[in-house]
């Protein structure tokens, strides 16, 4: 039998495969990547073999052949484990409603905790679950999620029996050292790839620069990322250091160290990163919809105060 003491660690190295990296599940998970360590550790330790292949850099993990076999059971098993909680949940009458977004949409918007999305619910009880968008919008496919937030680098997203709002968005920002500025405020992005400059990418919004990065290929040309990290402060510190000039969507750089100014990207048609707030339609029932439409209002008055306290 296998002596797996905690299922949550299972989830933990699911996300890490799926992300590639130990910080990357951190980031999705809404936890530390020594708390990622540490559940892949135990898991390798109970079961007497190693799941990850860490790289000497520290930013990359891949599976090794035992880790491939693990989560192919494991996968399964988690969903058999989910759909299990659901059923029990429905038998006694008391499914919680799941809200879903991206860590970094909950620091955000949700600066003072999640609190007021709980407060919503109408005496139903409340999961909220910290996702990266792609994540989410499968798990939606699925039907695992009620309600909640996520990012595209598309203006409108579909999906069968769900509705998105696009409620906010963000352009594509260049973060430079303030004794590179550009007199006018400006840096045009295809100029910047059309000259070979180096370029500090911030993996957060990956999703925006591969956006981008076909429009550029159509074009002929191609960005020069030099680094990528999802540490915003190591971004910040690689601009400083003059390694490049940054790159990411307006959302990650709203602000910025000493030394640094951002910059807008000058060109026309370039991807944003749009902000949706999403809804299974079909999902909930009865008093269900109420508790779902009084999260959804909470959605939407959180990104309406933080846009406006951003522009007072």
């Amino acid at each position: 039998m296998l002596a797996i003491e905690n299922v949550h660690d299972l989830e933990i190295a699911r996300a890490a495969s799926e992300q590639g990296s130990f910080s990357g599940a951190a980031r999705v998970l809404g936890i530390t990547q020594p708390a990622v360590s540490q559940a892949v550790a135990r898991l390798e330790r109970q079961l007497g073999a190693t799941f990850f292949d860490r790289q000497e850099s520290g930013h990359e993990a891949f599976l090794t052949d035992a880790g491939a076999v693990l989560l192919a059971h494991a996968i399964t098993a988690l969903d058999e484990l989910q759909e299990a909680a659901k059923d029990l949940d429905e038998l006694k009458g008391d499914r919680p409603i799941t809200v879903g977004m991206p860590s970094a949409f909950a620091r955000h918007y949700f600066a003072q905790g999640l609190r007021r999305l709980t407060a919503a619910q109408h005496e139903h009880p409340v999961e909220i679950v910290l996702r990266d968008s792609d994540r989410l919008r499968e798990e939606l496919r699925l039907r695992r999620v009620d309600v909640g937030m996520l990012a595209s680098a598309d203006r409108d997203v579909a999906q069968p029996h769900a509705t998105f709002s696009r409620v906010a968005s963000y352009p594509l920002t260049l973060a430079v050292r303030e004794a590179d500025r550009p007199s006018d405020d400006e840096l045009s992005v295809f100029g910047l790839a059309k000259l070979h400059v180096p370029v500090i990418a911030y993996a957060g919004d990956r999703f925006l620069r591969a956006a981008l990065e076909q429009r550029l290929t159509r074009a002929g040309h191609q960005l020069n990322v030099v680094a990528e990290t999802d540490q915003l402060d190591m971004f910040y510190q690689l601009v400083l250091a003059g390694m490049g000039v940054g790159l990411s969507s307006g959302f990650v750089l709203g602000e910025t160290p000493e030394g640094v100014v951002l910059a807008r990207a000058s060109d026309d048609d370039l991807p944003v990163l749009s902000v949706f707030v999403f809804e299974d339609t079909v999902r909930a029932h009865g008093p269900e919809r109420q508790a779902v439409a009084a999260i959804r209002r909470q959605l939407f008055a959180a990104v309406r105060e933080r846009e406006e306290g951003a522009g007072a």
